[in-house]
């Protein structure tokens, strides 16, 4: 039997999925919590002489996407930023600004410090910061110290440094800043002068048919070139929101013969999750 069309429910959104044109893929989001597909037009009426409507034309066809994902992405903080993120390797380390709370009497492993970088101040118990203690040989009530340590084969010890906060008895914490080598990790850069580029969007969502409510059906949607907009809100306090808002324009596939916005593909198969 040939399909036909007809009533479709979505079940879910299963993900997102960004790449180049050449078929690099950029991202994958797969904690959509919704995502829609906005199409207008202009429209130009032709009127009688008293005022009622007897054509309407359409021109300036334009569609908008809009997305919300539960989480921050990365991969799209990259997208939207318009940079190659900075990957830490073991080989490539990427200087990175590191803060720290350590209680007195304690001490602190600040390993691949940059020289020069530490600075260390009072804290109060209320959150006020105090006075700003030096760099001394040995810790004392006016100065912290830092010891390296030598890595050792046979006592499976590797170098290191660790920062050992002042004596000093009015104080029960300290708040220490400074700069460290990460060999792990990753840095986007946001600036001013970059924007994004267009790519490829695709969604797959995953529905059913109401008459046949157990089985569940792969549909897609292909963005052959899509705008995302540098608009970009991190929500970095935590708690139940942590969504990242993700938006952009449809463009016109200019150099394709039907001039292509949007495919909605639905893959009359069963669909396995």
């Amino acid at each position: 039997m040939s399909f036909k069309l007809g009533d479709v429910i979505i079940d879910r959104l299963q993900f997102g999925y960004g790449a180049k044109s050449n078929g690099t893929p950029l991202y994958v989001l797969t904690q959509l919590s919704d995502a829609s597909i906005s199409i207008s037009a202009e429209s130009q009426d032709i009127t009688d002489k008293e005022g009622n409507l007897v054509y309407r034309k359409y021109t300036g066809k334009k569609g908008d996407v809009t997305a919300t994902n539960a989480f921050m992405n990365l991969a799209v903080v990259e997208a939207l930023s318009a940079t190659d993120a900075e990957i830490a390797t073991k080989e490539h380390g990427i200087v990175m600004p590191m803060f720290k709370i350590v209680k007195s009497g304690e001490t602190l492993d600040i390993t691949d410090y940059v020289d020069g970088s530490v600075v260390v101040n009072a804290l109060s118990a209320d959150g006020s910061m105090g006075k700003e203690y030096k760099l001394g040989s040995t810790a004392s009530a006016t100065e912290f110290s830092i010891a390296s340590i030598d890595a050792d084969e046979n006592a499976g010890t590797v170098a290191g440094a660790v920062l050992t906060p002042p004596s000093d008895a009015d104080e029960v914490q300290y708040v220490v800043k400074f700069k460290k080598t990460v060999y792990s990790g990753t840095k986007i850069t946001n600036s001013a002068d970059n924007f994004p580029k267009s790519h490829e969007l695709f969604f797959k969502a995953l529905a059913v048919d109401p008459c046949n409510k157990e089985v569940l059906k792969a549909c897609i949607i292909e963005i052959p070139s899509f705008m995302p907009s540098p608009d970009m809100e991190l929500n970095i306090a935590g708690g139940d929101s942590q969504t990242l808002n993700y938006t952009g324009a449809m463009m016109l596939d200019y150099c394709s013969v039907d001039k292509t916005l949007f495919n909605l593909y639905f893959i009359d198969e069963d669909e396995e999750v």
